[in-house]
């Protein structure tokens, strides 16, 4: 069990070949049709690149900060804590440093959850990069927390969108802990979530696919920005965290770019017109949530693997982890060990799919995450 206190970062997870660099860009998508914020202004996408340096070129380098004085003050409000403090301030990355030359990177596009932010898994994607990754991490216009754009502006999380997100709250929330009770199958399981997201959700489901148009345009620009680097022979990897993750698999079923990807404990809302999915996909998931999450099982014709947290809530698999000591907001589960099976899970199943290495997905040994594997032919 978590003890008591302000938990610790992780220890030494930047632990790969490489130092990691970072950097942020913001991309405009100009015309897009804006419901969200003002409803006039062109839709903005925050993006911050984590990649791998040469450690020569990172030595002596000071490590840069993950949060801005407005992200820390959103922050700060949101979850109702004095201050995250130093220790959990600075990330094991540096600003202005290149990218390592000469070498070719896998790319993962990695998506925050709704209300969450940009940085919200720098240590989980710090590690990555270590590992020989280049990922960039998309932020979502007045659907996180807080963005900072290249301009000096910044949004914030737009207090509508807790209104809009259901038809009937009360009823709602109801359902929900109705279905997240019940035992059932995955076909079963899938029914009734599609019932539950058309009467009550309809908002996030529209939000979904405009989220996939926010990592479609980041994408662009990062492939410009990073062409020399990046190694496309294999695909694009997909990651995310709660509607992220829902926005991962989304990619992978449906934009022939994506070779692989990971869900981070995200509820799959959205539409899903007839396709059977054809891309290894790996979600990750607390006990509570699984009766939400069991479409990646079903129409699919590629592997798929289940990666099930006991003693987790769902914010424990940010970063939060490390800065909340309340277990009943991040799960009991001690921190150090959430991180071990995450950057298992993402370091195993992006090496396979993604670098090609001749590994197995076998988990780590535990009696609180659970490894399934579905190996189809």
């Amino acid at each position: 069990m978590m003890k008591k206190g302000r938990p610790k970062p992780p220890e030494g997870y930047a632990s790969g070949g490489y130092a990691v660099g970072t950097a942020c860009f913001t991309v405009v998508d100009k015309g897009r049709n804006k419901v969200i914020g003002s409803g006039t202004e062109d839709r903005k996408i925050t993006v911050r690149m984590y990649y791998p340096v040469n450690r020569e070129d990172a030595a002596g380098k000071k490590y840069a900060p993950i949060f801005s004085a407005a992200k820390k003050a959103a922050l700060m409000k949101a979850y109702h804590i004095k201050d995250p403090g130093e220790e959990t301030n600075y990330a094991e990355y540096c600003e202005n440093v290149p990218i390592a030359p000469g070498v070719r990177f896998p790319l993962i596009m990695f998506s925050m959850g709704l209300d969450s932010y940009v940085e919200a898994n720098t240590y989980l994607l710090c590690a990555l990069a270590s590992h020989g990754y280049i990922i960039a991490s998309v932020g979502h216009a007045y659907e996180a927390l807080e963005n900072d754009y290249e301009d000096g502006s910044t949004d914030l999380f737009d207090k509508r969108i807790q209104k809009a997100m259901y038809t009937n709250m009360v009823s709602a929330v109801a359902a929900q802990l109705r279905r997240l009770k019940e035992k059932s199958g995955h076909r079963e399981a899938l029914e009734k979530f599609d019932e539950f997201q058309n009467k009550y959700t309809p908002f996030i489901i529209v939000r979904a696919g405009e989220w996939v148009k926010d990592m479609e345009k980041a994408l662009e620009a990062v492939k410009e920005r990073y062409a020399e680097s990046i190694d496309l022979s294999r695909g694009i990897g997909a990651s995310g965290h709660s509607l992220g993750g829902c926005t991962a698999y989304n990619l992978c079923r449906y934009n022939d770019e994506f070779s692989c990807g990971i869900n981070i404990d995200g509820a799959l809302f959205g539409e899903y017109p007839e396709k059977t999915m054809e891309k290894p996909f790996c979600q990750i998931s607390c006990r509570e949530y699984v009766n939400f999450e069991t479409r990646p099982f079903l129409d699919t014709s590629a592997d798929t693997y289940s990666v099930v947290f006991d003693d987790m809530k769902h914010i424990g698999f940010t970063d939060a982890i490390f800065f909340i000591p309340l277990r009943f907001i991040v799960g009991k589960l001690p921190p150090d060990e959430m991180f071990r099976h995450l950057v298992y899970s993402h370091k195993t199943f992006f090496g396979k799919y993604l670098k090609g290495e001749d590994i197995a997905f076998d988990g780590l040994p535990s009696d609180k995450v659970t490894y399934t594997k579905i190996v189809r032919n």
